[in-house]
């Protein structure tokens, strides 16, 4: 073989041997170009803001001046925690007065009778009353009711609500009482009226062959027209609310201090409830300014004298 041709086989082989490493890289190299691209991946995923951030560092390889940045953290998500009500500063926040309720305190029961009490309550402060309030169990006699009933309304001021619980008469005999208030988001409690006195049930519980039925209370509510001064007539309304503990034929009257008192009147109630009467009593401006009072009068189912309501007469 002649020196020529050898030096171009020479050549040919040198050349091959350049050519191999650079046809592909070794799988070290693969591994690590891999991994890289998974990093980067993830990062873009989880980490957005900062990858942000090095893109505007500058390529500089002078030492750039820092300033000083207040950095504020966000989290991602806000934590679940309840947030603390505060009470608000209005003294006549939360004021409540009863209206009416049903059956009336003091109804006859059975042992273990289960039954519905309804307080018809007004909204008297300031402040309306949301979801959030309960009306909650404060002591005496729970009579299988919870401890405590969220409002399943908003009550704005002047406004009225009838609250509803299913309760049961305890297994013995006796007179039993439940006392029960309202509550504040703030869990501050208040009740009914000027004094805020508790809202009560109250069941007599008789396990008697033959229950015996008759009127438990009255109350007056006394309407002076014109309210204030002393017009040639003054008319006093008043409002007795009488209530039974059960179904009663009831026979009642009006008895006057002046003796003009009203004719026997009749009721027949079918359960514990009551009924609201009236009676006119018009006092002229000359008349004797002698105390007076006008009262209720239950002759059947059995005689009952309540109390008397006192007219005042400052006109003489």
């Amino acid at each position: 073989m002649s020196g020529f041709r050898m030096y171009k086989i020479l050549g040919v082989v040198i050349a091959i041997a350049l050519l191999v490493p650079a046809c592909g890289p070794s799988e070290p190299q693969e591994a690590v170009i891999s991994t890289a691209v998974a990093q980067t991946v993830q990062a873009g995923e989880s980490l957005t803001e900062v990858a942000s951030l090095e893109a505007a560092v500058p390529t500089s390889t002078q030492t750039p001046e820092i300033a000083s940045t207040e950095v504020t953290v966000t989290p991602a998500s806000t934590p679940t925690g309840a947030s603390v009500a505060v009470a608000p500063a209005d003294p006549n926040c939360v004021k409540a007065s009863l209206v009416t309720e049903s059956p009336p305190d003091k109804v006859i029961l059975r042992p273990g009778e289960y039954f519905w009490k309804t307080w018809t309550l007004q909204n008297t402060g300031t402040c309306t009353w949301t979801t959030e309030y309960k009306f909650v169990f404060w002591s005496g006699e729970i009579m299988g009711g919870l401890v405590s009933y969220a409002l399943p309304d908003d009550v704005a001021p002047n406004e009225q609500k009838d609250i509803t619980i299913y309760l049961q008469a305890p297994a013995t005999t006796g007179t039993f009482t439940g006392y029960w208030r309202l509550q504040t988001p703030w869990e501050s409690d208040f009740g009914v009226g000027q004094y805020s006195e508790d809202i009560y049930v109250q069941v007599v519980v008789s396990d008697a062959k033959k229950l015996k039925y008759s009127a438990t209370s009255v109350t007056y509510e006394h309407v002076r027209n014109p309210p204030i001064g002393c017009t040639t007539n003054v008319r006093h309304t008043i409002y007795a609310t009488i209530s039974v503990d059960g179904p009663a034929e009831l026979d009642y009257h009006w008895m006057q201090s002046d003796g003009n008192n009203s004719g026997t009147k009749s009721y027949d109630f079918t359960e514990a409830g009551s009924i609201t009467v009236s009676r006119e009593w018009m006092i002229g401006k000359g008349d004797s300014p002698n105390p007076r009072w006008i009262q209720i009068v239950v002759t059947e189912p059995k005689y009952q004298e309540f109390d008397k309501l006192p007219i005042l007469n400052p006109c003489p």
